[in-house]
């Protein structure tokens, strides 16, 4: 899909503040769609139009907790105290953290396991914390040629 088309598809649930944080959006503006991967707004848009629930990903333009689950910068809290070379998936705009409106984490990582017809990429999902499932979804699409369409990891 054209990625100006896929936007104008994203913009009807998503305002753009939601998908980086403050400063980056502040600097950038609009050009902060350049920075995210088509792939990954596909998957988003996919995943809101078909599971057809609410997502919230940042909601820091309304107040909320939530600021570093899109893309991070070099200088973001999460990723200024990195030591060395770090190029997470959230830093390359290739991944998202998010949750479903009423639905569990674990079942929306089951809806995309089981829907991944939808998507002609490989995807990476988040499943486990040290050990314990847990209760947002991070998803990436980062093509790791060892890993199958859909990669459930643990960290």
């Amino acid at each position: 899909m054209n990625k100006d088309i896929l936007i104008s598809n994203l913009e009807q649930y998503f305002k753009l503040q939601e998908l980086v944080d403050e400063p980056t959006f502040l600097k950038y503006g609009k050009r902060c769609w350049s920075f995210l991967d088509a792939k990954l707004l596909y998957a988003l848009w996919v995943i809101r139009e078909e599971i057809g629930k609410p997502i919230t990903i940042n909601n820091w333009m309304w107040g909320g907790n939530f600021s570093q689950r899109g893309l991070r910068h070099n200088q973001s809290p999460m990723v200024k105290p990195k030591k060395g070379i770090y190029l997470s998936a959230h830093c390359l705009g290739k991944a998202l953290d998010f949750d479903v409106k009423g639905v569990k984490a674990e079942e929306v990582r089951d809806w995309i396991v089981k829907n991944n017809h939808y998507f002609d990429f490989k995807i990476r999902l988040e499943n486990k914390l040290n050990g314990k499932q847990i209760n947002w979804v991070h998803l990436d699409t980062v093509d790791d040629p060892n890993n199958k369409k859909i990669h459930l990891f643990n960290v």
